[in-house]
């Protein structure tokens, strides 16, 4: 990126603070070490919001960066907004596309970088980020690095949540299970990320489906946690997160569904997480799995322990019996419970179970 062209940046009136006043001077650091970074920032009709997310990019000064933006042909002022800082901007397009994860995905065929990122069109980069991921992620050692991301309300002078960021457990399982997902501050080594790609069928967590996909492919290892302020997370009326959240939830179980399919378990614990999934034209994808089974024991065994709840309550105990071996052989405690149930299902003969059945009924 050329500095001298910070000093040409639109004159902004009454406005201050970030990302509308960035650093009075320029910062010349030598590009050669300096990893290149990715912002792929996927748009449509945000143009109230899209001027400081490009401000807070462009801000940075950083050196060896490349804003890509991808809007789906927008009818607000997006356009305009994109043509005021056009010289700041490596590539865009506006164009109907297929939704979010297909604008990404797009974006992603122009990435140049090393490290790899989307931020929408309605958050934005904390100032400092990027210098502060040239000197924290290691691209020899790890394949992501997960910040921490502020949450606020609207603008930066009423912040929400503060600190998010991405968790892990102590195994994969145990991270699957906690779903505390963050993406804005969650940055890939880019060819990682374009390795795996970003799944069109997912409108509400392609970052759930990319984060378990990689998890199942090189596990925890790669991963380093940092304390620094990467990115703001905004929220208001008409964002995804706000307006539509119910919906995100069957989103979050195909690819839980995913998951348990790509671990082969058995159909009688995939019929039970297929009924929890509202939408009837779901198709299974199956995810590439390079890890030990046993590292996501946890989310296996706390699923058939659901199923095993579900299928004694329907009277269906051929598929509770099968759901209770895989709990069990998953590391469920041996305790009463448990007991109770190899006693039940493995000691009762089958008319007694649903003589039981119909009398609780």
């Amino acid at each position: 990126m050329n500095f001298s062209l910070l000093k040409m940046l639109p004159a902004i009136f009454n406005k201050s603070g970030w990302p509308w006043s960035g650093q009075d001077e320029v910062i010349s650091l030598p590009t050669t070490h300096l990893p290149k970074i990715s912002i792929i920032t996927p748009s449509f009709n945000q143009g109230v919001y899209l001027e400081e997310t490009i401000r807070s990019i462009i801000l940075q000064g950083y050196p060896n960066y490349e804003l890509i933006i991808m809007d789906a042909g927008s009818t607000d002022s997006t356009t305009e907004v994109i043509k005021k800082y056009e010289p700041w901007i490596t590539y865009w397009v506006s164009e109907p596309d297929r939704g979010q994860s297909h604008a990404i995905q797009k974006g992603l065929a122009h990435v140049t970088g090393d490290i790899v990122n989307w931020i929408n069109s309605d958050d934005l980069v904390a100032p400092g980020a990027f210098h502060a991921l040239a000197r924290e992620f290691d691209l020899e050692r790890y394949d992501v690095l997960c910040g921490n991301c502020d949450y606020f309300l609207n603008d930066l002078g009423h912040l929400d949540l503060r600190n998010e960021r991405m968790g892990l457990g102590a195994t994969v399982g145990d991270t699957f299970l906690g779903r505390k997902i963050n993406q804005p501050s969650t940055f890939f080594k880019a060819s990682i990320m374009k390795n795996l790609g970003i799944d069109e069928q997912f409108h509400f967590t392609m970052d759930l489906d990319l984060w378990y996909r990689y998890l199942l492919l090189a596990g925890q290892e790669r991963i380093v946690l940092s304390d620094t302020l990467l990115t703001y997370f905004r929220l208001h009326d008409s964002s995804k997160t706000v307006a539509l959240l119910p919906r995100f939830d069957g989103d979050v179980r195909k690819v839980f569904y995913n998951v348990l399919y790509s671990l082969d378990q058995p159909a009688s614990l995939l019929a039970f997480m297929r009924q929890t999934i509202p939408d009837a034209s779901f198709e299974p994808t199956r995810y590439p799995v390079a890890i030990p089974t046993a590292s996501v024991s946890p989310f296996i065994r706390t699923w058939a322990w659901s199923a095993v709840q579900h299928y004694n309550e329907t009277g269906d105990f051929a598929a509770a019996r099968e759901c209770l071996t895989v709990a069990h052989q998953h590391g469920q405690p041996f305790n009463l419970t448990l007991a109770r149930q190899f006693i039940k299902h493995y000691m009762l003969p089958q008319q007694v179970l649903h003589w039981l059945a119909r009398r609780s009924a």
